[in-house]
């Protein structure tokens, strides 16, 4: 077993993002208020699927080769409200 760690912000502000659903696979986790996340993964190629009500989901693949910890970094969501 793996761990992955990472913040999602908002595209444009890069404001962070409270309560978005983080989901790997059959796990899942909700970002803190700082739009920070951490969960436990296992090894080989997973799917990361962020969710929030007020953006557009996020989907990538990523290939777990050790059990350590992973920094994945900062992942942006767009959001599904349009400035006028």
């Amino acid at each position: 077993m793996a761990s992955i760690q990472g913040k999602v912000v908002e595209y444009y502000t890069r404001r962070s993002v409270p309560g978005a659903v983080v989901i790997v696979n059959d796990r899942s986790t909700v970002t803190d208020q700082a739009g920070r996340f951490s969960m436990d993964v296992p090894l080989g190629v997973v799917t990361i699927k962020v969710t929030h009500r007020q953006f557009y989901d996020y989907i990538t693949s990523l290939n777990i080769t050790a059990a350590i910890a992973y920094d994945i970094g900062t992942i942006t969501l767009q959001s599904k409200v349009r400035a006028l």
